[in-house]
């Protein structure tokens, strides 16, 4: 996706309201069978697999429909493509998705496989390319060796640092799940960021839609100028942004290992979009007890959880779950 599509595409609410329209089996596209047998016809006949991720009564898919069923789209998928149509409406879909590590912010997203399986392109679309020459453009490039969202990250593996194919290739890196590589490939990216810059469309949609940890330069901006974002973008979106990045960073594998200093900073971000200190607390005292006892203070850990509550007594169910983590190694007693 090109830097001026990407940012296109950003820009546009994520929130689709619904018709009473519906989609149903689009010509264009295969009849649905296994998601096995899929996968083994595309391995024996050498032909990538596309799949178009959608809501029945999504009206951005209802919208795609009526152009994915035009004939000139036909042909190019028959000749082109396995392509199928995957319904997000179906628990086993989305099973699908999740075993594959795709997640999907907006329907309708096209989603393509090289024929032996491997994840070549995530691409949620948007008004822009609702058209025959947009849609056979984004699918040229997703089955392109030399222009797909896999083929850019490795050529920035391989040392490559173009701008717009960083961006491209972070973006791939969070629809895909693969946090240690975007928190990587971000931070590079955030060095060919000029600090005067920090404060454009292209940085705050970075920051938006494709950065997964806060512990970088722009976002440390970000977070300590928020009133600066909020007076060039909505208020909200803003404040938003900042908290679904630190609650990233906190729900991270690697959360356990951060220093007090860190913690302190994600709970100082925390408290400039307006949170209270108990709601900060909430959401930071699991993390705090687990760190305690990976480090083997299980009395510090107790304090911590009697302060947590305060005088107040502890629900029974809550409790419980706490009494489970608090013991002395080899006791049934719980410290609380």
């Amino acid at each position: 996706m090109r830097l001026s599509s990407l940012i296109l595409f950003l820009s546009l609410c994520l929130l689709q309201p619904t018709l009473a329209q519906k989609i149903d089996q689009n010509k264009s596209f295969r009849p649905f069978i296994s998601l096995d047998e899929i996968f083994k016809k595309a391995a024996k006949e050498n032909m990538p697999v596309f799949f178009e991720a959608f809501l029945p009564t999504c009206s951005h898919c209802i919208a795609y429909d009526k152009t994915l069923a035009l004939p000139a789209i036909k042909t190019y998928l028959d000749k082109n493509y396995h392509a199928y149509q995957l319904d997000l409406s179906k628990r086993e879909n989305n099973a699908f998705l999740r075993s594959r590590k795709i997640f999907i912010p907006s329907t309708p997203s096209f989603i393509v496989f090289s024929p032996q399986g491997k994840v070549w392109n995530i691409e949620p679309v948007g008004e822009a390319t609702n058209s025959v020459k947009g849609i056979i453009q984004l699918l040229d490039a997703a089955k392109n060796p030399m222009q797909n969202q896999a083929q850019l990250l490795e050529r920035y593996t391989a040392g490559e640092r173009n701008k717009e194919n960083m961006i491209s290739a972070a973006y791939f890196t969070r629809l895909s799940l693969d946090t240690l590589k975007n928190v990587t490939l971000v931070n590079d990216l955030v060095q060919l960021i000029k600090p005067e810059e920090y404060e454009g469309q292209t940085s705050f949609l970075l920051i938006q839609k494709v950065m997964m940890d806060d512990n970088n330069a722009l976002f440390q901006h970000f977070i300590t100028h928020l009133k600066n974002y909020e007076s060039k973008f909505d208020s909200l979106e803003v404040k938003q942004t900042a908290e679904n990045t630190i609650m990233t960073s906190l729900y991270s594998g690697r959360a356990r290992t951060y220093s007090p200093e860190r913690l302190q900073r994600l709970k100082n971000g925390l408290q400039a979009i307006g949170l209270k200190p108990q709601q900060i607390a909430a959401r930071f005292i699991y993390l705090e007890v687990l760190i305690d006892l990976d480090k083997k203070q299980v009395d510090q850990a107790v304090v911590r959880v009697k302060n947590y509550y305060g005088e107040k007594a502890i629900p029974e169910k809550e409790k419980e779950f706490w009494c489970k983590l608090l013991k002395k190694p080899g006791s049934t007693e719980c410290l609380l």
